[in-house]
């Protein structure tokens, strides 16, 4: 659990709204400070709600378990947006929905426990102005999204000697990048020569053309392995980006950055609006303006102005379309969504309205080992999982009690064996379950707290996470067909007795205790990233539907289709974000400097 000042972090929240004019005070209140929690996206939110007889007078976030970068950004300026409306009847932070609803429902308790008139402090705060202002801007280079990759493009192009704007639709910078534990591919970096590990350009697009099964597009595979060690070297370097990365000096593929994504992110934010950089959160670009076939700038907007802004490149580094479902294929749609709100398909939408090319929408990454959180988002379980199948004999089963794959086995593997069921869980004893949440504890994904929360649920309600005495009780709390997951059991231990393998290939070291008690959490297969989009050359300019150059416009991240195929290799979404935004900032500084 976090604990946060909210109004000192407030401040320095960069936000941009309309001005509002705050409802007529709610007046009566018992001066006092309250306090009150309600359910955030990891868990509990609470408040310290201090108020005077007319209004709010403090708010204090004593703790949450929110995720940096995303829900944990948001509440400084949730705390501003209440203090300044007096009102909790605010709109939320686009992009941490689930945050900014449980920070009002804590508001709502402490108010109600104050004595406030509700009816008031929920009234919606009007704006001061029916008619939005009109503002055009310029600059030398527009980067639109704000993850790794249009942070990384905006300070590359900010380093060429460009006036740079970046444009951020929702309330906080980094979007799915945030998300991720920023494992980044550095095949020919410094740093790998250094500490000894071999490997090559070649090497590694073998690699992703086998995981891919060569669904990959090799144009721009290509650039991703001959330019990747190079871009690692600026993004940690002192002349660079200066962003801190994990190094023991073993030799290793890639590196992970300080604090996970959210760290990485932080870093190129604060390095860019240091340097003198714009950034424009709570402000979606609406649409390319266009003349003569020539990308000229953007339209935007926010809740009090519209954005016409010139400028002489545009980099849209936008993100998937996960989130979107009238993107989403319909193949996936069975399986549960675990990436960015914001992940629209935005950028593809804008793009293909100049006759952008966009190709492989077909493939959309799915994983296994995944729960859904209460917020009805998925979640993944790997640092969970890995450590209760190295402690104890923990093992999946399906809706009828029956193990079906070799759990530590390949992840595409166990995943193909996943669609064939309607559902699975996975079984744990004492050892194997404590190893679980200490995995997942530790990787910040939910609390202890939250742990013995769910199990109160006793399977009602999202995760679906049981405990029982007995296999037998467990069985019932599951609905399985009786005796089966017994049986399997039974069947698990005597192979583990063996030392031996089993009928799926795995090595069973440990054996499923005797004696209870015993867990199931329900799993799941998530989707999150998508894989196909826009077409580039290796100049990073946006190709049309005759393959030909969209001149002024750049794509980086996740907004470029053909990289990795049809699921993913670990550290290369996370690389090809820092690579491509790189890349794109040179392509196009280099473009507007001839």
């Amino acid at each position: 659990m976090k604990k946060l000042v909210a109004l000192v972090l407030a401040a320095m929240l960069l936000t941009t709204g309309c001005s509002t004019q705050a409802p007529e005070a709610a007046g009566g209140m018992k001066a006092g400070t309250y306090k009150a929690s309600a359910a955030g996206f990891h868990g509990d939110i609470t408040l310290e709600v201090t108020v005077d007889a007319e209004k709010i007078t403090d708010i204090q976030v004593i703790e949450h378990s929110e995720t940096e970068g995303i829900g944990a950004a948001a509440l400084p300026e949730l705390v501003t947006k209440v203090l300044d409306s007096q009102s909790i009847g605010i709109d939320g932070v686009s992009g941490a929905t689930v945050t900014s609803n449980g920070f009002k429902a804590a508001m709502e308790d402490a108010l109600t426990q104050a004595g406030a008139d509700m009816d008031k402090m929920t009234k919606s705060a009007e704006s001061s102005s029916a008619t939005k202002e009109e503002v055009t801007l310029d600059a030398d280079i527009v980067v639109v999204g704000g993850g790794a990759a249009g942070l990384t493009a905006a300070l590359s192009s900010q380093q060429n000697g460009n006036n740079v704007i970046l444009l951020e639709k929702t309330g906080v910078v980094g979007g799915a990048s945030a998300m991720a534990g920023a494992g980044t591919m550095a095949t020919g970096s410094q740093w790998q020569k250094e500490d000894g590990f071999e490997d090559s350009p070649e090497q590694l697009k073998a690699d992703m053309l086998k995981n891919g099964h060569n669904n990959n597009d090799e144009a721009t595979l290509d650039i991703y392995v001959n330019t990747t060690g190079a871009a690692f070297d600026w993004l940690v370097s002192e002349d660079g980006a200066n962003v801190p990365y994990e190094r023991d000096g073993k030799p290793t593929r890639s590196y992970s950055g300080t604090g996970r994504g959210a760290g990485v992110v932080s870093s190129l934010a604060d390095t860019f609006k240091t340097a003198g950089g714009t950034v424009m959160t709570n402000t979606p670009a609406t649409e390319l303006i266009v003349d003569n076939g020539v990308v000229k700038g953007v339209k935007a907007s926010d809740d009090a102005k519209n954005y016409t802004i010139n400028a002489k490149a545009v980099i849209l580094a936008t993100g998937g379309f996960g989130a979107n479902d009238a993107m989403v294929p319909e193949a996936y749609k069975q399986f549960v969504y675990a990436g960015h709100a914001g992940a629209t398909g935005d950028g593809l939408k804008m793009a293909e309205a100049v006759n952008a090319d966009t190709f492989n929408m077909e493939f959309v990454n799915t994983q296994p080992n995944s729960m859904i959180l209460p917020s009805g988002l998925g979640q993944y379980c790997n640092p969970g999982v890995g450590a209760a199948y190295s402690a104890s004999g923990a093992f999946l089963v399906n809706q009828d009690g029956v193990r079906f794959a070799n759990e530590k086995g390949n992840a595409w593997d166990l995943m193909q064996e996943m669609k064939k069921n309607s559902t699975q869980y996975l079984i744990m004893d004492q050892t194997s379950f404590d190893a679980f949440n200490k995995g997942m504890t530790g990787s910040k994904i939910y609390s202890d707290e939250d742990v013995e929360k769910w199990l109160a649920n006793d399977g009602e309600g999202n995760p679906f996470m049981v405990k029982a005495d007995s296999l037998e009780d467990l069985a019932k709390k599951m609905n399985l067909p009786e005796g089966a997951l017994t049986e399997a059991a039974a069947k698990f231990n005597e192979t583990a007795a063996k030392g031996e393998k089993d009928e799926f290939g795995r090595e069973l070291t440990a054996p499923l205790s005797e004696e209870g008690p015993y867990y199931a959490l329900q799993q799941y297969i998530r989707y999150y990233a998508t894989l196909g989009g826009l077409r580039i050359n290796d100049g990073m300019q946006v190709l049309n539907t005759e393959k030909q150059p969209v001149e002024g416009l750049y794509a980086a991240g996740e907004v470029v289709g053909g990289l990795e195929g049809d699921v993913y290799m670990g550290a290369t979404l996370f690389g090809w974000a820092v690579t491509s935004g790189y890349n794109a900032g040179n392509a196009a500084s280099a473009a507007i400097a001839k």
